[in-house]
C-alpha cells in the first residue's frame, strides 16, 4: 500500500559499498569511493566497505591496513588475497576467494537495505552482489564503472562467441535485477539498453570525479620530471592498458620529430609500456619521455604543468567506459586531446565547451596536427585553458557528483517506504 510520504522522515539505510581496491590502494575508483562512503556516512546512513589489502600495483609500497578500520564515519573490512601479478590462476583463485567472502560476510551480518559494487572483477562481481542483495534481503545498486562483456570481447579477453553470450547473459540479469544500475555517460547508457531483455532497467548516469587527495603529503616533483621553459608539454597520465591505443600518438610524434619544442610524456605503468617504449626507441624519438607511477599530489602537480592533456580509447570502447582521467586533467585546468569517436558524449562536451581538441582514434596527422595547432596557437590555447579551469570543473565538481550520489540513496529510501 502505498503512502504519502511528503512530511515523512526517510529511515537512514545500512549501506555496504564492496570493490576489489580501497583506498589507500592506487585506483581512481579506490578514492572515488572512499569519497562516496564518506557523503553517505555524513547523512546519517550506517556504510561498511568490504575490500581487499593494497595489492593493485606491487610496486606501489602501500603498508598494510587495518582489517577491519573506522574512517570518516563508516566502516571498512579488508581480507587478504594472494599476489597474482602474471599469474592467471591464482587471479582466477582470487576471484573465487573475494566472491566467496562476500557471500559469507553478508549471510553473517546484519541485514543491509542496500548492496552496491563495481564492475571488478567484470561480470562475477555483480552476480556475487545479486546473490548477496538476496541473501540480505537488500537492494542491489550495481555501478557500471564500464560495461562487460563487451569490453572484454573488444580487448580478446571474451571473444569466443559462446563465453560472451553466457557472460552477457548473467550481466543482463544482473542489470534487470538492480534497483539501479549506475553508469558513466550517455553512451554507456545506450549500450546497456541496446542488449536484448536490458531495456527496462533502472538506469542513473553519475560520471566520476577526479581523484581525491587524502595523503598529506606535498607534492614532490623531481627536477628529471619538470618541464623545461619553452617547451610544449603533451601528457598522458594513468594506466598504460590495451584499451588505449596510445601507439597512435607515438607514430604522431614521428611526425613531429622537427619540433624540439614540443615533447609527449608518458606518466604511470601498465601492460603495454613495454611496447610503447620499444615502439619510440625503435622510431629513435629523442621527443617522447616515460614517467613512473606517481603519488596522487606528485601525478597531479606534474600534470599542473603541462600543456595538453591526453585522452584516447581505441574504436568502440567509449560505448562501453568513460575514462576517469579527464576529470583529473580538467581539475588542474588543463586542456584536452582527445581520441574517440567524434559522435561520443565525451568528444561532444570537449567541442561544445571548447575544452581542447577531439580526433577520430588513429588518426596519426590529425593528432599531430592538433598538438602543431595549439603549440602554435597560444591564444586559442589560452581560452581552451580558461574553459578547462571554469565549465570543465563545473561539469565534473567532486560536490556536484556527490549530490547525485546522496539523491540516488534518498530515491531508494523514497521507493522503499513507498512500496510498505
Amino acid at each position: 500500500m502505498n503512502q504519502n510520504t511528503t512530511n515523512i522522515a526517510l529511515p537512514p539505510l545500512r549501506i555496504l559499498a564492496i570493490h576489489r581496491y580501497f583506498w589507500p590502494d592506487t585506483p581512481p575508483y579506490a578514492s572515488m569511493l572512499r569519497a562516496i562512503a564518506c557523503r553517505w556516512a555524513s547523512e546519517g546512513h550506517q556504510v561498511e566497505v568490504f575490500s581487499t589489502q593494497p595489492s593493485y600495483k606491487a610496486d606501489a609500497a602501500i603498508p598494510r591496513q587495518p582489517s577491519v578500520q573506522q574512517m570518516d564515519g563508516f566502516n571498512v573490512k579488508r581480507i587478504d588475497l594472494r599476489s597474482e601479478a602474471g599469474k592467471p590462476l591464482i587471479r582466477l583463485w582470487n576471484v573465487l576467494s573475494f566472491s566467496l567472502s562476500i557471500l559469507a560476510h553478508v549471510a553473517r551480518q546484519p541485514r543491509f537495505n542496500v548492496i552496491m559494487i563495481s564492475t571488478s572483477p567484470p561480470v562475477i562481481s555483480g552476480l556475487v552482489a545479486r546473490l548477496a542483495a538476496k541473501i540480505s534481503g537488500a537492494r542491489l545498486v550495481y555501478h557500471c564503472m564500464d560495461i562487460h562483456p563487451e569490453i572484454g570481447r573488444i580487448s580478446g579477453e571474451f571473444k569466443h562467441p559462446t563465453i560472451f553470450s553466457f557472460l552477457r547473459r548473467i550481466d543482463i540479469s544482473t542489470c534487470r535485477s538492480a534497483a539501479r544500475v549506475v553508469v558513466l555517460s550517455q553512451d554507456m547508457e545506450r549500450a546497456i539498453r541496446a542488449r536484448p531483455g536490458a531495456e527496462a532497467s533502472k538506469i542513473s548516469i553519475i560520471n566520476n570525479f577526479s581523484i581525491p587527495t587524502y595523503d598529506q603529503e606535498s607534492a614532490v616533483v623531481s627536477p628529471e620530471f619538470a618541464k623545461q621553459a619553452n617547451m610544449f608539454r603533451v601528457i598522458f597520465a594513468g594506466n598504460l592498458g590495451r584499451f588505449q591505443g596510445l601507439e597512435s600518438f607515438i607514430d604522431a610524434m614521428t611526425l613531429l620529430k622537427d619540433r624540439s619544442d614540443i615533447e609527449l610524456v608518458f606518466m604511470g605503468g601498465g601492460r603495454a609500456c613495454k611496447e610503447l617504449v620499444s615502439r619510440a626507441d625503435a622510431a629513435q624519438l629523442n621527443n617522447i619521455r616515460f614517467f613512473p607511477h606517481q603519488s596522487v599530489a606528485t601525478a597531479k602537480a606534474i600534470i599542473s604543468e603541462a600543456d595538453l592533456c591526453v585522452v584516447s580509447l581505441l574504436p568502440k570502447i567509449i560505448q562501453y567506459a568513460y575514462p576517469s582521467k579527464t576529470m583529473a586533467y580538467l581539475e588542474e585546468g588543463r586542456p584536452l586531446l582527445v581520441s574517440v569517436e567524434l559522435e561520443s558524449a565525451l568528444a561532444a562536451t570537449v567541442q561544445h565547451e571548447n575544452l581542447g581538441i577531439a580526433v577520430t582514434p588513429g588518426d596519426v596527422a590529425g593528432i599531430a596536427d592538433a598538438i602543431k595547432k595549439l603549440a602554435d596557437d597560444r591564444a586559442a590555447w589560452a581560452q581552451m585553458q580558461i574553459n578547462a579551469s571554469e565549465r570543465g570543473v563545473a561539469l565534473f565538481s567532486e560536490k556536484s557528483t556527490l549530490d547525485l550520489w546522496s539523491g540516488l540513496i534518498n530515491e531508494l529510501q523514497q521507493e522503499s517506504i513507498n512500496h510498505v
